[in-house]
């Protein structure tokens, strides 16, 4: 059995999602651009994920959007629980472990991310071990489980740029190592959005079109 991929989503509201964009681009325009992240997201992992796939919300699974996708991918819609991030995502991971022996989270933030890394972070996962996918700010974009554990996850400073180190050392505080991913930069200010879009067309392409606002390589 294949591990499933826990897909975290938060409604694209204008004012509450991807407020770090601003103020290079309008309230309206991040949630666009948060819309678009995730719809490509969920395009890359049922392209790549061998296994199940769940878009886990955040605070419901009510908004439009979130239904076209379960509609339009081979989702399925679950809700986040209450918490913070480190609540959430270990309540995540307990239900995918145990529908599926293991489980992987990822955020909608990379879409950038190499298909192959999905498949390997899939068979690392199938053959037993757990991995960690760090991103340049400290943090990480994907965390994979065979077995959940909540002192990965709690009391952790979320904003922190050594979440990725200190989870690293609680792992091996547990005896349990943890492989590496390739490191990614997620895309949280208008200076990540920038840098991925550089290297990441379909992100370019839809900055002009869609957006209006064309990203060029820096000089």
């Amino acid at each position: 059995m294949y591990p499933d991929l826990l897909l975290f989503a938060k409604r694209p509201i204008a004012g509450q999602v991807k407020t770090r964009l601003q103020p290079e681009c309008s309230p309206q325009q991040a949630a666009h651009i948060a819309s678009y992240l995730m719809r490509a997201t969920c395009e890359l992992a049922v392209e790549y994920w061998p296994g199940d796939v769940y878009l886990y919300t955040w605070p419901n699974s009510n908004h439009p959007l979130f239904r076209e996708l379960a509609n339009q991918f081979p989702v399925t819609l679950a809700v986040q629980s209450d918490g913070d991030l480190g609540a959430k995502m270990n309540a995540a991971l307990e239900e995918g472990i145990g529908r599926s022996g293991g489980a992987v989270i990822m955020g909608c933030d990379v879409p950038h991310c190499p298909g192959e890394t999905l498949v390997r972070a899939s068979k690392y996962l199938c053959a037993g071990q757990e991995i960690l996918g760090p991103s340049n700010d400290g943090g990480y974009y994907l965390i994979g489980l065979r077995k959940n554990s909540r002192f990965l996850f709690a009391d952790m400073d979320w904003g922190s740029s050594e979440i990725a180190t200190k989870t690293l050392y609680r792992a091996k505080q547990e005896d349990r190592h943890l492989n590496l991913l390739p490191r990614l930069r997620d895309i949280d200010t208008w200076e990540d959005l920038v840098l991925v879009a550089e290297h990441y067309t379909p992100l370019k392409q839809f900055m002009s079109h869609d957006i209006g606002t064309p990203i060029y390589p820096r000089d």
